[in-house]
């Protein structure tokens, strides 16, 4: 399998999310299969990923590419936990069982689907709607059956905020989480305004429809993993110690340096520089961690992994960057408003232990006027854009331990 990124990296991004598919945004849809507005729809700046402001999330500032970062710190050398976060003696789960043959049944395993057997392990969609789709044939991953998620310029014409998702209901809440899946984004095509998620949060707490809003402490916090413009991976991160774009300390005071004029909380975004592309028409093994905080320390962290290959982590002490608005640019960055860099503080994602990872969504979230907007900027590359936004899926696993990709 092609190496699909250089380097060694890690970054945040959470993002909100809306709902087609039966699943509730992050606007006011209902859970009937509406389609909803999600953060940053209504910002000011749209969907411009690559420059020198957000990806269209409430204009936040300088979470493209090419700032100037440098060097990165806690690319996982040492004892660092994501660098292997393997079983003992190196194994992974992807180890144990080749071809993920049995992996299911490890009793670290909190999901697996490699959709031979349709919707039967999803909650929610329990059958092929509009926008998904389980396909069969030689275009799987591995076995005969993969799931297709499509969005067209035609549909969003007709609905300005598409959410092609997936949830599902871990087995159990955890602290940490492994999620490990394949994804094949299809020809020259816009990529989502934001992508999968991973949510925690107490019994009662649910992520949707919370765009634009600050978790409170006790109740949740999530984070999508979002693929830009320019073909590579960031986080997008809500959680109750997030930074507002509006000043350029992240803090939301009127009259403050950088006044934006207007406070607004959406994700923050962790991008780490000197990613490669990632290619087209090919499957990339992704795999994430998340570790929520011990109640009390900000010892919370991010990591993920392509191919196998650490790209980053953030965790306290590493990497060192500065925060400018509601972005951390590794390395630090160029504009004439960053200080210093500084070590990651880490994160304390939550006050309260009842506060777990808890669910899962492939979603591919698509809104009419970002699309447009990351259209343009492809074709002023020179490029022929498809009307098609195809992504297809296959071999997912969640689990308390490291996956590894598919022997």
């Amino acid at each position: 399998m092609r190496r699909v990124i250089a380097g060694t990296l890690v970054f945040l991004l959470c993002a909100c999310k809306a709902s087609t598919d039966g699943e509730p945004g992050d606007g006011d849809a209902d859970a009937g299969g509406g389609t909803t507005a999600r953060d940053g729809d209504g910002g000011s700046i749209g969907g411009g990923d690559g420059g020198s402001t957000g990806d269209g999330d409430g204009g936040s500032t300088g979470d493209g590419d090419g700032d100037g970062d440098g060097d990165d710190a806690g690319d996982g050398d040492g004892d660092n936990v994501a660098s292997g976060g393997a079983l003992s003696g190196g194994e992974t789960l992807s180890t144990r069982y080749p071809g993920d043959e049995g992996i299911e049944t490890d009793p670290a395993v909190l999901f697996f689907d490699d959709f031979e057997e349709g919707w039967t392990r999803w909650n929610a969609p329990t059958a092929d709607t509009q926008f998904l789709t389980i396909e069969s044939g030689a275009l799987s991953h591995s076995g005969n059956s993969y799931l297709r998620s499509t969005v067209t310029v035609d549909d969003l014409e007709t609905d300005q905020y598409i959410s092609s998702s997936t949830r599902v209901d871990l087995a159990r809440p955890t602290e940490t989480l492994y999620f490990r899946f394949y994804a094949q984004f299809k020809g020259i095509s816009v990529t989502p305004h934001h992508w999968v998620r991973v949510a925690a949060g107490n019994e009662d707490y649910e992520s949707s429809g919370l765009a634009n809003t600050v978790p409170a402490a006790d109740d949740g916090f999530w984070f999508d993993f979002d693929a830009s413009t320019d073909d590579v991976f960031n986080f997008y991160v809500y959680w109750h110690e997030m930074r507002s774009g509006r000043c350029n300390d992240g803090t939301a005071e009127p009259g403050c340096e950088g006044d934006q004029g207007s406070t607004y909380h959406y994700g923050n975004v962790f991008r780490p520089p000197e990613q490669s592309a990632f290619p087209r028409d090919e499957w990339i093994c992704i795999e994430m961690r998340a570790e929520a905080n011990t109640v009390g320390q900000s010892d919370g962290s991010l990591a993920f992994w392509i191919e196998d290959e650490l790209i980053g982590e953030y965790r306290a002490g590493s990497p060192e960057g500065t925060w400018l608005r509601d972005s951390f640019h590794v390395g630090g960055c160029d504009f004439s408003a960053c200080t210093e860099p500084e070590p990651f503080e880490g994160f304390d994602f939550r006050t309260s232990d009842a506060v777990q990872f808890k669910q899962i969504f492939l979603d591919a979230y698509y809104e009419r006027d970002s699309t447009a907007d990351k259209r343009a900027t492809l074709e002023d590359r020179g490029l022929s854009v498809l009307d098609e936004q195809t992504i297809y899926y296959d071999d997912v696993v969640v689990a308390e331990e490291r996956i590894g990709c598919r022997r």
